[in-house]
């Protein structure tokens, strides 16, 4: 089965917006990519509904289609003729104008689905008149189709053999018409792909939304000439792309006579079906008219879109009354009977073959493993139900989780509360920080206080050294005093010849001690100017230290007051209710 959803990861946020709208547990798969949560598709799970390309804000879903194979073809000079759905009377500006420019581009026959809708529901009815099924589940959308064959094998019973408006068209076109060209659908809906794959009948889905894009693109003004179909509708077919248009069509010629239900939309249709699988049969409806798209194809995956439902409403009752103005109840029947004699109920119907995707399952050990890695252990947080994380419960959340498509680290509960622990591990750490920037401060103060103390005492050094000095030159004086006192003495004992000889050995003595004075004061002033320089140095390196605690001090009383701010201002944030 082709791929038809584009998945550009480098533009996908992880919103989970895609997880949230997808009707299908498995069809997307969050992970990881080291920095950024990123979303993809499992393209053997997805189901082509285009619920997740609506749902983008980004840009990275789109999908593919056959519209740019389709003109390379018909330039290539292909045989090609082609179907037109209703919802092209819905969509662009003047539907009659581009089916004149598709002609001109080489289309060689074109046919309105309406008449392969008025096929379809001819088939439904006399189907159900011949088996007579308890339950039959409608078909038209291959979106659905594909829900049933992958992911709900046990609707697979009641899902009606008979072929969509579409095929009915190109079963016509092919068998009854005579065309043997290659057939291609102007369609309203990407998962028709996939129909037409597993069916054969029909080479190219080009879509409404592919083919107006091209003509915008390529600035094509649509001649004015305007021209219809190779064959009209006969009906009320044209109101199949509306919601329960399947069911207006089977009470225009049954009326009332069997209870038909209908249900639409992603958000609706995929949790009726399983309901309808889980319901007793005495309660089901004898049709269940089911439609992917909540306005139906005429607002389908790939429409322009231009259109509101009101406008599209209108134009389509405005076919509706034209149709049951033109004709009457014996008109319906006369053509049902005509279809009765030239066609054959077993070329409308269809056999399918399931698609053994690969089918997950977990055990409740698995999903309690989820729930522990979610940080969710009591029941509270198991219910804390968000769908931040895509899932509509925590434990859609964790069986996710279980079964490999999501990540604990997309549960935005989980990130809070891991954030939360590390801010309060971080406020813990900056207050024993701050415990520890006092306990600094308070060594550095008294660091500073011995360094003042070592000033101190160093400038008392000095001053007992200037004193020191004083004493010095004074005794250098006194000495040079004696000494001269001695020579004089020197002098007098030679005069006084033998009786002087005592006198002067002691003469001698005096200045023997008034040279040793002098010399002591000498080495004296040596060793002070020594003593001066040494303090010198030691008074700048008490400077420089002086000035580096007082740097420091300052460094760390700052950062003190910036821990205790951040502290308490951690603390008020720590503090304050988290609503999602």
């Amino acid at each position: 089965m082709r791929d038809l959803i584009t998945n550009d990861v480098s533009t996908c946020v992880g919103c989970n917006r895609c997880i949230r709208v997808c009707p299908v547990e498995s069809a997307n798969i969050a992970y990881s990519d080291g920095r950024e949560i990123r979303v993809k598709t499992d393209p053997t799970q997805c189901i082509a509904c285009g619920a997740c390309i609506d749902a983008c804000q980004h840009q990275s879903r789109d999908f593919y289609d056959d519209t740019d194979r389709f003109l390379a073809d018909l330039a290539a000079g292909k045989a090609i003729s082609m179907f037109v759905a209703p919802a092209n009377y819905t969509n662009g500006e003047n539907w009659s104008r581009l089916l004149t420019w598709l002609r001109q581009k080489g289309v060689r026959k074109i046919y309105d689905v309406s008449l392969g809708a008025d096929i379809c529901t001819w088939a439904h009815i006399r189907y159900i008149q011949k088996e007579k099924p308890r339950s039959v589940i409608t078909q038209p959308c291959p979106a659905i189709v594909n829900y049933v064959l992958i992911h709900n094998h046990s609707l697979l019973p009641y899902l009606s053999p008979v072929h969509s408006p579409m095929l009915c068209t190109a079963v016509y076109m092919k068998k009854y018409e005579g065309i043997n060209d290659k057939i291609a659908a102007l369609s309203p809906c990407i998962a028709k792909t996939h129909e037409f794959d597993a069916t054969g009948y029909v080479e190219y889905n080009v879509t409404l939304k592919r083919l107006y894009e091209y003509i915008q693109r390529h600035r094509i003004s649509l001649p004015m000439q305007e021209t219809g179909f190779d064959h009209a509708e006969s009906a009320l077919g044209i109101l199949y792309p509306m919601p329960g248009g399947l069911k207006e069509n089977v009470e225009l010629y049954l009326g009332k006579e069997l209870r038909i239900d209908k249900s639409e939309g992603t958000d609706n249709v995929y949790k009726a079906l399983e309901a309808f699988a889980g319901q007793s049969k005495e309660y089901l409806p004898a049709i269940f008219d089911v439609l992917n798209c909540l306005e139906g194809c005429n607002l389908g995956t790939a429409c322009i879109h231009e259109r509101d439902m009101f406008e599209v409403n209108s134009i389509m009752d405005a076919a509706r009354r034209d149709v049951l103005q033109s004709r009457g109840k014996e008109d319906f029947d006369a053509l049902f009977e005509g279809y009765d004699s030239a066609l054959s109920l077993n070329d409308f119907i269809r056999k399918y073959t399931t698609l053994n995707s690969r089918q997950r399952s977990v055990t409740n050990d698995q999903i309690q493993r989820a729930f522990t890695e979610l940080g969710k252990e009591t029941e509270v947080d198991q219910k804390f139900d968000c769908s931040a994380c895509g899932s509509d419960t925590c434990y859609g959340m964790a069986r996710k989780i279980a079964l490999g498509l999501n990540i604990a680290k997309n549960c935005i509960k989980k990130v809070h509360d891991d954030v939360t622990k590390e801010h309060d591990a971080v406020v813990e750490l900056s207050t024993t920080n701050l415990t520890n920037i006092k306990d600094i401060l308070a060594d550095i103060t008294e660091i500073k206080q011995l360094s003042d103390g070592i000033t101190q005492s160093v400038t008392g050094v000095n001053t007992a050294i200037e004193q020191y000095n004083r004493m010095a030159t004074e005794i250098d004086r006194i000495a040079r005093q004696i000494n001269i006192i001695s020579l004089n003495a020197s002098v007098e004992a030679a005069r006084a010849g033998e009786h002087g000889k005592t006198f002067a050995v002691i003469a001698g003595e005096v200045r023997n001690l008034a040279h040793s004075s002098k010399n002591t004061v000498s080495e004296t002033a040596q060793i002070t100017e020594q003593a001066r320089e040494s303090i010198k140095g030691i008074n700048a390196t008490v400077e420089r230290i002086s000035v580096e605690v007082g740097k420091a001090f300052n460094n760390i009383t700052g950062i003190s007051e910036r821990t205790q701010e951040a502290i308490a201002a951690g603390v008020d944030g720590g503090g304050n209710n988290w609503a999602m």
